[in-house]
């Protein structure tokens, strides 16, 4: 479904090729800026994270949060 909503995103401004989105970070709230270009392979994001939420919409995450949980994820294996 994320894919969806950035396929959306890229549909409405077609004349664009990177998207800069500037959000709040979901898990420690510090403002973040997400640059997000489509690749051959989907899209890359750079600067954070993007999230589903439960609203068919979407969650953003900084980088160093994102860094953060990756590694207590690691951590519990």
């Amino acid at each position: 479904m994320m894919l969806e909503i950035l396929k959306k995103m890229f549909e409405v401004t077609p004349e664009r090729s990177t998207i800069v989105l500037k959000e709040k970070c979901s898990a420690c709230e510090c403002e973040v800026q997400i640059n997000i270009t489509p690749t051959s392979g989907g899209y890359g994001l750079n600067g954070g994270a993007l999230f589903e939420s439960s609203t068919d919409e979407y969650s953003a995450i900084c980088a160093a949060c994102y860094k953060a949980n990756q590694k207590n994820n690691r951590k519990k294996v």
